[in-house]
Order: C-alpha cells, then structure tokens, then sequence
C-alpha cells in the first residue's frame, strides 16, 4: 500500500523514532512517504495520493489529522504513542506498533463518526468529548501541576487520576442549562459529557457502551448526589480494577447547552482560551456527523483466553 505516515516525533517518550517507523513499513513491503505532523506542511502532505494515512501519536496528533481526512474518504490507521491514547483504544488499535504495522493488509474498514460543536466560534470538530465541570476544570488546570519525571505510561495515568479524585472532594457542582434532543436536562453537575468514544481524559471508561458509528453520541452526567459513586470508581482505578462508569447514560442527537462561564472543554482543550474574553450566556450546539471518517483496522492476533 501506499502509506503517508503521519508522525509525531514527541509523543509519548520517543521510542519510536522516524526511521524505524519507515524501516517497519517498508519491510512490511509498504511505499512509506513521511510527514511530521510539527511541520506546517503537514496538511499539503495529506493532499498526495495514498491508500492510507498511518497516524503516529496521541490524542491531539490523531485528532489534528482526522480534521483534515474528514469526507475524502482515506481510511485511517493509528500507532498509538500518547499516554492517555484514549481514541486508538476506542477504535481498537491495541497492540504494538510491531503488529499493528503487520496487520493493516488485509485489514478491516469501518466508518466513524465524529462530533460537531457550534457556537461563536464557528463549527468545531471533536473526537472524543465535549463537556463541562470537573473535566473540564482539571484538564485546564493540569499543566499547573508539578510534573513528574521517570514515570511509566500507566504510573503517568495513575496520576491524573489521582489528583483528579482530589479535587472531586471539593468540587461544587454548577448549575447547568442543558437540553437534550428537546428534554430539559437542566440541573446541577459536578460533571457532563458528551462522549463520543468510550473513554475521556486520563483514559476514564465514562461511557462503556459508546459506539463510534451509530450516529448518536452519549450523555454522561454526575449530580451532588452521585459524588460518593464517582469517588469509588476513581479509587478502583487506583486500584488497579477496570470497571465502568457507575452513573446511567442517554444516547442522543442533540444536544443545546448555555454557556455561563463555568469550565467547558473540547476533547483536550478548554474553552475559552486563558485571557479569551467571552460574552455570556452563549447557547452551543452539540450533534454529531455520521461516518465522516473511514477507519482501517488491522488483523491483530487473538488473544489468549485466560
């Protein structure tokens, strides 16, 4: 196949540099052109003819080159090097860059939908979730934290969970003013979301039953009164036990909230920037676009049953 690997050579901690990206493809008998998704040409590189786009990275890096393979119809594979990796999970990329790389002849397509944000700003595209309250607040506020060096990716997770569980405990929910496909939803949160895929911030399986072309998203919320359930699921990820969100979810198709200057966010990022001024309330509209992507996933070897 005709391969355009976009790689980004800072994910995660840099174990898979450019050239054993491409020695790996080319041996797998694949015409490899490469692309570093740093560079400002990275969107020009999208427009050469290939049969796939290999995207090298995390969260952010599969995001920014999904935006840009939105309806032309390149299937889209992922090697996933972040930390969180929630998307490359939710769409079933989970074993080694080794055998990724080995599986993608032959591999499977499917479609993926993607959720859209409008507002002031225009339309916006979002991978993973869109929400507001306690989500949204620490993923604005965790650059401030003291990093830690020399951690492993799960040691890394472990983290963000654990001061995430820590501001939980003092969090107040907020008033939020929400419909969802024309039922008043309006109350008061610690949390909402709108996921899209399973999984959000530091890999929180919010919405176990997500389903990525259904053409629906998922409504995930957590009241006052749900605090002490939302504080033992981040104690069992501590733990070291997966399980799911303890709280109820609504698919739907769309969805109107106010925003009234609390915490809000699009995947990863906050909105509004740090010292963007902002006109409130503002009425932002969620819904979702479906099979906007095509995805292909490779043959991965079955897994041992224990």
């Amino acid at each position: 196949m005709r391969i355009t690997l976009m790689h980004n050579p800072t994910a995660g901690r840099g174990e898979h540099a450019r050239q054993e990206l491409v020695s790996a493809l080319a041996k797998a008998g694949h015409q490899v052109t490469y692309q570093s998704t740093k560079k400002s040409s990275y969107k020009k590189a999208l427009k050469k003819p290939a049969d796939l786009v290999l995207v090298a990275g995390g969260d952010g890096t599969v995001g920014k080159v999904g935006r840009e393979l939105i309806d032309t119809g390149i299937p889209m594979s992922v090697l996933p090097l972040g930390t969180a990796n929630n998307l490359a999970r939710s769409l079933g990329f989970i074993g080694s860059a080794d055998q990724i790389i080995a599986g993608l002849e032959g591999g499977k397509k499917r479609s993926f939908d993607i959720g859209v944000a409008r507002g002031p700003w225009g339309k916006r595209y979002f991978f993973e979730s869109v929400g507001g309250g306690l989500l949204a607040d620490y993923l604005s506020n965790a650059g401030k934290f003291k990093e830690a060096k020399n951690l492993s990716e799960e040691e890394e997770m472990a983290r963000h969970v654990l001061l995430l569980r820590r501001l939980l405990h003092v969090y107040r929910a907020q008033k939020w003013k929400i419909e969802l496909d024309d039922k008043d939803m309006s109350d008061r949160y610690i949390l909402w979301e709108s996921m899209n895929i399973r999984s959000a911030g530091p890999a929180l399986n919010l919405a176990s039953h997500a389903a990525t072309e259904d053409g629906r998203l998922d409504f995930v919320c957590a009241r006052e009164e749900d605090r002490s359930r939302s504080v033992d699921y981040l104690d069992s990820r501590l733990n070291g036990r997966e399980i799911k969100f303890p709280l109820p979810f609504r698919r739907f198709r769309r969805l109107k909230v106010t925003y009234e200057k609390s915490a809000f966010h699009f995947d990863s990022k906050r909105w509004p920037r740090k010292n963007q001024k902002i006109e409130s309330p503002i009425e932002i509209e969620i819904t979702v676009k479906p099979s906007a992507l095509v995805i292909l996933q490779p043959r991965l070897p079955e897994r041992p049953v224990a």
